[in-house]
């Protein structure tokens, strides 16, 4: 009877600490976040009469000042995120020839839908660079709901080819349309070919 005693109490005390070795090793795990990068280019696009910058946007382009604002092409890209969290959202213009000179790019989120022509409905933000750089903004997102980037120029002048980047602790899940071009995304350091939508639609 000891024996036996003695047996389960070492069974259970090797479950307990088989038990505490995998808690530890699974809390040690660090989160990997998904990465979604993907590449358009805005030249002969359609034109839209863009927001204003803002977090919540509330002015068209030009409706501050009185003038006629900005008209610029602009490209769409339609996802959806399967965890909901806080992403960070960044695009980068790259060089257009002939000149070979970056572009000063703007970016702007919708909820639900985007219609060039109703610039301020279901908008949550837009941001802009003015040196050519990198624009960046985070925003938190819901799962399965369907979110739009636009991406566009800060002014006439500005178009051409881009690279955005979705970043979060959910995957990014392109919608997919007919016009579309290869994207990539990259969690847990495996790269899987996707697709983007270009122009606009809803």
């Amino acid at each position: 009877m000891n024996w036996m005693l003695t047996t389960q109490f070492a069974q259970k005390s090797l479950m307990i600490v088989v038990g505490l070795a995998l808690a530890a090793f699974s809390t040690a795990k660090p989160s990997q976040a998904a990465v979604f990068t993907y590449q358009g280019d805005t030249t002969n696009q359609p034109i839209w009469r863009r927001v204003a910058p803002g977090n919540l946007p509330t002015l068209i382009s030009g409706e501050n000042d009185g003038t006629l604002g900005m008209s610029v092409p602009y490209s769409v890209f339609d996802f959806t995120v399967d965890q909901s969290g806080l992403y960070t959202i960044s695009g980068v213009s790259e060089a257009t020839p002939p000149s070979n000179k970056t572009w000063d790019i703007f970016l702007a989120l919708y909820q639900d839908s985007f219609n060039p022509n109703q610039q301020l409905t279901h908008v949550l933000i837009a941001n802009t660079t003015t040196n050519a750089g990198t624009v960046t903004f985070s925003q938190q997102l819901t799962a399965g709901q369907d979110y739009f980037l636009v991406t566009t120029g800060r002014r006439v002048s500005d178009f051409g080819a881009f690279s955005n980047t979705i970043t979060g602790s959910g995957q990014i899940v392109p919608v997919p349309e007919s016009d579309s071009v290869p994207a990539m995304l990259v969690a847990g350091g495996i790269t899987l070919l996707l697709y983007k939508r270009k122009g606009l639609k809803k």
